[in-house]
């Protein structure tokens, strides 16, 4: 059992690293920046030799401050736990493992530079990025992975999209199969099958 547990680890790392090569492969073709997105990441760097106002580094330890507007974002509540996106995740993740335990995987970041450490629990994926050189990082995601598990507002995985419309209005960006829903620096993303949701997932951009 143990090897196969840890064949199976392997291919999911290596899923993960096959993903992220794609992805940034993508990423380099664009020249374009994420729609909406007012989000600072240390990755992202200025041209020249100015700096984003809202990413610092230290020149004696080489370590980077990463700041995220938060104020208006989603609030995800898994128990009695509350979720930032964007947040600092120390507080959140400590009070998490009070009432829950978390299988934890570091992989690549997909998006960006650096590394998504990804902590998967009953019903539940959080995602917290960490930018190189940065000593901490921030809450970038939450990934629904059951029904039994609701939003805030009541919104479950195998409910209808005239359902999501109730709770959430007019989605700010649609696809044939998104539905996407801006707050602050924030998105909640909606997989759609036909009238169906499959997906439900909280992000920074």
């Amino acid at each position: 059992m143990k090897k196969i547990g840890s064949l199976v680890l392997v291919l999911v790392m290596a899923a993960s690293m096959a993903a992220c090569s794609d992805a940034k492969k993508v990423e380099s073709k664009s020249s374009g920046t994420t729609d909406g997105a007012e989000v600072s990441r240390s990755a992202e760097q200025t041209t020249g030799s100015e700096e984003s106002p809202a990413a610092s580094s230290d020149e004696e330890t080489g370590s980077v401050d990463v700041t995220l507007d938060t104020k208006d974002n989603f609030v995800f509540k898994y128990e009695n736990v509350e979720i930032t996106l964007g947040t600092e995740p120390t507080a959140t993740l400590e009070a998490l493992d009070k009432i829950a335990t978390a299988k934890k995987l570091d992989v690549p970041s997909c998006a960006h530079d650096g590394t998504d450490h990804v902590y998967t629990y009953n019903n539940m994926v959080l995602t917290v990025y960490q930018a190189t050189g940065s000593d901490t990082g921030y809450i970038s995601g939450v990934r629904l992975t059951s029904d039994l598990m609701a939003t805030p507002e009541g919104l479950e995985i195998g409910m209808s999209t005239e359902d999501a419309r109730t709770k959430y209005g007019d989605a700010d960006k649609t696809t044939d199969t998104t539905w996407v829903y801006k707050r602050g620096t924030s998105e909640l993303m909606l997989t759609i099958s036909g009238e169906k949701i499959i997906g439900i997932e909280y992000m920074i951009p």
